[in-house]
């Protein structure tokens, strides 16, 4: 609001908040707009429907035609706040940061409103940064990404309210573990009250994270990585601590080119499956445990 933003992309791991978070603003900004359009785009259909809808509804239904120009005139003429939740779904996989066949009008809605002046604005959350964001991104421009982290207060707030027993230390450390992040924080909690009477301290003694449904999250996140994104995966597990770039050129065998090397690291990014320190790239203890008990299933 204070700098007119047109395009603002919330990234992060699923369950981390990034809708909830979308939710939020918007109820907080809403009067600030003539009209507010929330869409998930993992029950949308391909193709221009959603196009449709919005040239039809910001019209009083005078038009319906699936013409970004005329969504655009609209977004000019009316001040707009247009939420797109989800829209990993509407991308290909195994395309990193491309769209689905049949979805690529979202792109073009997407680069639309970020390079046409206006006075509206588009959120949009996913667990992956699109192209045409990292492309038009940056401080001080009118598009910007925030990459969401877990809530330690959230956290604690949803153990409390599930009445485990623990100390605050065993609580702090239970959160940690999965990086404050309010979903798995919950699946576990519902772990922990099933297996273990809701006792934290002994399902601490176990020493392993992979409970529950987390680890099917993780897998839907994980299973279109490339090969080259895998090495890298494994290489930062293997090693437990911050990895850098030399570090991991050297571990993949055969050598491929920096610049190979570079975008798959970039790519792990976006996907929010790595994380950059100053000293080069660490995982979250969760998605560390997870790669490596992939590596030891491969190995065995």
């Amino acid at each position: 609001m204070e700098d007119d933003c047109r395009l603002v992309t919330v990234l992060g791991m699923a369950g981390v908040g990034k809708t909830t978070l979308a939710t939020k603003l918007a109820t907080s900004i809403q009067d600030r707009f003539e009209y507010v359009i929330w869409r998930s785009l993992e029950y949308t259909t391909p193709g221009n429907h959603l196009l449709s809808e919005l040239v039809s509804f910001l019209s009083n239904r005078q038009q319906s035609k699936p013409d970004i120009n005329l969504l655009i005139h609209y977004l000019r003429t009316s001040r707009c706040l247009l939420i797109l939740d989800n829209l990993e779904t509407a991308l290909n996989a195994n395309l990193m940061g491309k769209y689905r066949s049949g979805y690529q009008i979202y792109g073009d809605l997407i680069q639309a409103i970020a390079k046409t002046k206006h006075k509206s604005c588009m959120i949009l959350t996913s667990r992956e940064k699109p192209t045409l964001v990292a492309t038009f991104e940056g401080t001080g421009l009118s598009v910007r990404s925030l990459h969401l982290q877990g809530s330690q207060e959230i956290a604690l707030h949803l153990l409390e309210s599930k009445q485990l027993l623990g100390s605050d230390e065993q609580k702090q450390q239970l959160c940690d573990r999965y990086s404050n992040n309010p979903l798995q924080i919950n699946m576990i909690a519902n772990a922990i009250i099933e297996l273990f009477d809701g006792k934290i301290g002994k399902f601490l003694e176990l020493n392993t994270l992979l409970l529950s449904n987390i680890s099917q999250l993780l897998k839907q996140q994980l299973h279109h990585l490339s090969e080259l994104e895998w090495h890298i995966m494994y290489s930062i597990a293997i090693n437990q601590e911050v990895t850098s770039v030399d570090t991991l050129a050297k571990s993949i065998c055969p050598t491929v080119p920096q610049w190979q090397l570079l975008n798959a690291i970039e790519r792990l990014i976006w996907r929010s499956l790595i994380e950059k320190q100053a000293k080069g790239y660490i995982q979250k203890p969760i998605v560390m445990e997870y790669v490596l008990e992939r590596l030891k299933q491969q190995i065995l």
